[in-house]
């Protein structure tokens, strides 16, 4: 099993940032104006313009086979998640990946939601924890799944269970072998938890929260 890491500290910063290949830069929106479309919104649009060094009013998005965003011409990989009134929103050159975000204080029925939608060993790992951990250890894992299965080109409609993470006796996720998916835990702030899944070689991850 690979042990997972994660990223607490998200910096102030202004766009667009140094973007190496083989890097992810993850940005974090406290608040956003929702539309309807959150992959054509104004702090989405406006980013990705930045990085490409061009005009909003150039940047095109259009959908996959399966729902997922992507740049008309394909110059940067990029995915987003939001929830309540954040947005984050993951890119780069060259990694394929996936975001997700939830709310940390989120409370669920964590056990009758594993059964139904985690494997097995995914649900047996979470009733061993103890109470104090489950429900966050819920939440990561959660947010594991759905960014690797968006990273995937896909949704949870295709199946939590698709792909299969193991939990360790502290509550830290990380992938099982035979997934691909390598996965990075979230804090972006007090409110939120998040995750991102890419694949392949990822030299570094930094970390931002967009100024005002």
């Amino acid at each position: 099993m690979t042990t997972a890491s994660t990223i607490a500290r998200f910096t102030p910063a202004l766009p667009p940032q140094p973007l190496a290949h083989e890097e992810i830069h993850l940005w974090f929106f406290p608040q956003w104006e929702k539309t309807s479309d959150a992959a054509r919104s104004a702090p989405v649009r406006g980013l990705l313009a930045a990085y490409l060094d061009r005009p909003v009013d150039t940047v095109r998005i259009e959908r996959g086979e399966h729902g997922k965003p992507r740049l008309t011409g394909g110059e940067l990989e990029f995915n987003l998640a939001h929830t309540g009134a954040a947005l984050l929103l993951g890119i780069s050159h060259d990694v394929v990946l996936g975001v997700d975000l939830e709310n940390a204080q989120r409370r669920t029925r964590s056990i009758e939601l594993a059964r139904r939608f985690f494997t097995p060993a995914e649900t047996a790992a979470l009733e061993s924890l103890p109470d104090e951990l489950r429900q966050a250890t819920f939440l990561r894992l959660w947010c594991a799944k759905e960014a690797a299965l968006k990273a995937q080109g896909r949704g949870i409609g295709f199946g939590l269970d698709r792909v299969e993470f193991a939990i360790d006796a502290t509550g830290a996720v990380a992938p099982v072998a035979g997934n691909p998916w390598q996965v990075v835990a979230l804090a972006p702030s007090t409110e939120y938890v998040g995750a991102l899944a890419h694949a392949g070689l990822v030299s570094r991850v930094c970390a931002f929260v967009a100024r005002n």
